[in-house]
């Protein structure tokens, strides 16, 4: 990682540890906004990671982007960073404007995206995140095959808002015969498969923050609570479990960091590509699968307190299990990862004896 990016990860932990503590995670899901944390997350520019400098933006590559997401997860940031971080990466690879004031909200969620035709743009988006706030809503269209990017005012479109299992903001979209603020020119190298893949990456990092703080939380708690006159952690089978769920945070980190640095290295990340399905479906599998490991051991290690609103427990494994449905559960990427090893077995032949299957699920 460069050191400028490591700078910028550094003054994030830093916002986020003085201005994201558990009460505020609490009174932002019991409406409360907090406001305060809004606007240092404006004023540091974080918004603008991916948003070239040219742009007015920070220019930073998409491994800080990437890191800086995982890094607000393990905060449970009760703002949409992560989406706004995607919206105006769109927004900049598609040439519109990006404006340094307005938090973004991006209408996609990985199945059918509205279509555009003569200028209009019609679909139902059922699960946009971060609407209820926005300033501008940022939508992927589909003009025969090809994708767009529009932006509209939240006060020009029909929109339900509800919430997540976590307490985060989701809206449902309705895009009737809607003319855009802005609509951009086709963008080179861009599919809808590619952008459900780039944003099940984003889940997946979000899932291995929250797991790394789950962690903390659970080794934190069974070394200092005692039972018996011993510490909890001293218990073998509380051990197995604590075990467990560092193994599962582990495995996770390490597949969405490989998943991130071949990604980092595609010169097209939205494209879909063919050889990024591999290390991004992984990850978004192994990261949804170790979200329910992990949860029901660290609970089961907490017992009755790791339930309790006032204990941060609950605010991640919520938002584990609500990240982990979107952009596709570890069923529908295991689905596409084994129809395409199939496909490229069926494509090179089996090759038993030189290992070629073996070579297509490790590369």
């Amino acid at each position: 990682m460069e050191q400028t990016d490591q700078l910028i990860l550094d003054t994030a932990h830093r916002l986020f540890a003085d201005q994201c503590d558990a009460e505020t995670v609490n009174r932002a899901e019991n409406c409360e906004t907090p406001d305060r944390l809004w606007q240092a997350i404006f004023e540091s520019g974080l918004t603008l990671a991916w948003v070239p400098e040219a742009a007015g933006g920070v220019g930073g590559s998409l491994a800080l982007g990437f890191n800086l997401i995982r890094q607000a997860a393990s905060f449970a940031l009760p703002v949409p960073l992560a989406d706004t971080l995607v919206a105006n990466l769109l927004l900049a690879k598609s040439g519109l404007s990006v404006s340094a004031g307005c938090w973004a909200a991006m209408a996609f969620d990985g199945h059918e995206v509205p279509s555009l035709l003569q200028g209009e743009v019609s679909g139902v988006v059922e699960a946009a995140s971060g609407a209820p706030g926005a300033t501008v809503v940022v939508v992927p269209v589909l003009e025969k095959e090809v994708v767009r990017i529009a932006t509209f005012a939240p006060s020009a479109i029909d929109m339900e808002h509800h919430e997540s299992l976590a307490g985060e903001a989701r809206s449902r979209i309705i895009f009737d015969s809607a003319i855009p603020s802005q609509l951009s020119a086709p963008v080179d190298g861009m599919t809808v498969d590619g952008l459900k893949q780039f944003c099940a990456l984003v889940r997946a990092c979000q899932i291995a923050g929250a797991l790394e703080k789950i962690t903390d939380l659970t080794v934190g708690y069974v070394r200092e609570r005692h039972q018996f006159g011993r510490p909890l952690g001293k218990f073998q089978a509380i051990q197995h479990k604590i075990a467990d769920i560092v193994g599962e945070s582990a495995l996770t980190g390490a597949a969405v960091e490989q998943a991130v640095r071949k990604l980092s290295a595609h010169p097209v990340p939205f494209s879909g590509d063919s050889d990024m399905l591999l290390p991004l479906a992984t990850a978004k599998i192994v990261a949804s699968e170790a979200a329910g490991r992990v949860t029901r051991n660290a609970h089961q290690a907490h017992g009755a307190m790791g339930f309790s609103f006032e204990y941060p427990l609950q605010q991640y494994s919520r938002r584990v299990w609500s990240w982990r449905e979107e952009f596709g559960p570890e069923f529908y990427w295991s689905g596409r990862l084994g129809m395409a090893v199939a496909s490229g077995i069926s494509s090179h032949g089996s090759n038993h004896g030189d290992g070629g299957t073996w070579d297509l699920v490790s590369q």
